[in-house]
């Protein structure tokens, strides 16, 4: 699997979750509560996420665990030299590495530092491949 794809699959769990909404206004909030068969006045039923996410606090620890899960599938995933690859090359682009030739927006969305990424197998090769390609890609 390629990381663009393990992004897709986690996006889409999260999007699926039943039992959340995002609200950023009391109207998206009142429209959230009838959503999940609430009304506004049961905020005893729910609790925030942060960044605007409302959860069933009944619905609470299956969303710890899915976390807990995806972020566990996705640490594992980036020791692979191939994984690591591909995480590095989308990051890049998404960052604009060829404009900014900056890595550490890079490393920050993959949670890795430049000790995580030496520490694979080939890691030092890995980077430099996952550079020259993005910039070959922007010219």
């Amino acid at each position: 699997m390629k990381y663009n794809e393990l992004k897709k699959k986690n996006a889409k769990e999260l999007n699926d979750f039943d039992g959340i909404f995002f609200a950023f206004s009391n109207e998206q909030f009142i429209k959230g509560m009838k959503k999940l068969g609430l009304n506004e006045d049961d905020k005893d039923k729910v609790c925030s996420l942060g960044s605007g996410g409302i959860i069933l606090k009944s619905r609470s620890k299956a969303f710890n665990d899915m976390f807990k899960r995806n972020s566990s599938a996705m640490e594992e995933a980036l020791k692979k030299p191939d994984f690591l690859l591909s995480a590095l090359s989308y990051e890049l682009a998404n960052h604009e590495y060829c404009i900014t030739y900056e890595l550490e927006d890079t490393f920050d969305a993959l949670g890795l530092t430049i000790d995580d990424i030496l520490s694979v197998e080939g890691g030092r090769d890995i980077l430099k491949q996952a550079k020259e390609s993005s910039l070959q890609d922007c010219f």
